[in-house]
């Protein structure tokens, strides 16, 4: 499960980041201090750091800058929050290391696809499923293969790639909206009903047990014991 550290003073924005992340499947850690995000993080285990600006101890700017020093943080993943909306604040930013800027007010499912799509575009070797085999199911992501029980399934490319992300987040509980957000990159013209018709389609082709429905969360794909 992907590990969060938010680094927020505003309790209303940190309550509704949280709420809203952790439905989609990630684990939060809050931080209304900037001293002591600045510490855990550097203590290690965290995925991605969601850090505001405007922090009332220790400004986001210096965090980041702190962050991107040492060896053990310098590959995280950053998105910084903001009040400010000047182009200046942005660049120093981005030149200080954040992987992507939003300012505030923001959208959730803004900032949802926002996590998604840097978590996609860093996702680490360790996640890597290009050789993944659990006995059941073989994908061979550069040669675009799936194997199902030593036979060859075909996949739509979208069907490929909704299997990928199911695989790479093996036992956790991933959204609809997630879904949608990484695989369909929240175009406006496709619906839920898209994710669980395709769904079905997989469940047909790798078999229905490994892919479980979470009712009013999502799906998770199982791996055999």
């Amino acid at each position: 499960m992907t590990k969060i550290a938010l680094i927020e003073d505003d309790a209303d924005i940190a309550f509704t980041v949280r709420l809203n992340l952790e439905r989609e499947g990630y684990r939060l850690f809050l931080y209304g201090d900037g001293h002591e995000g600045l510490v855990a993080v550097q203590g290690g285990g965290f995925d991605f750091v969601i850090l505001d600006l405007n922090l009332p101890d220790v400004d986001g700017l210096t965090i980041c800058r702190e962050l991107r020093r040492e060896p053990s943080t310098k590959s995280i993943p950053i998105l910084m929050l903001t009040a400010r909306g000047s182009e200046r604040d942005r660049i120093t930013g981005l030149e200080l290391g954040a992987d992507d800027y939003l300012t505030k007010p923001f959208a959730i499912r803004e900032l949802i696809a926002r996590v998604a799509a840097i978590l996609r575009r860093t996702q680490s070797s360790s996640r890597d499923v290009s050789g993944y085999d659990d006995g059941e199911l073989r994908i061979d992501e550069k040669a675009f293969r799936v194997y199902h029980l030593g036979q060859e399934v075909k996949l739509a490319k979208k069907e490929m790639e909704l299997l990928l992300l199911l695989v790479r987040n093996r036992g956790t509980v991933i959204s609809r909206d997630r879904i949608l957000s990484e695989v369909w990159q929240m175009n406006d013209d496709v619906e839920t009903r898209t994710v669980d018709a395709h769904i079905r389609n997989l469940r047909k082709k790798i078999g229905t047990e490994r892919i479980t429905t979470v009712v009013g969360f999502g799906y998770r794909y199982d791996p055999p014991v």
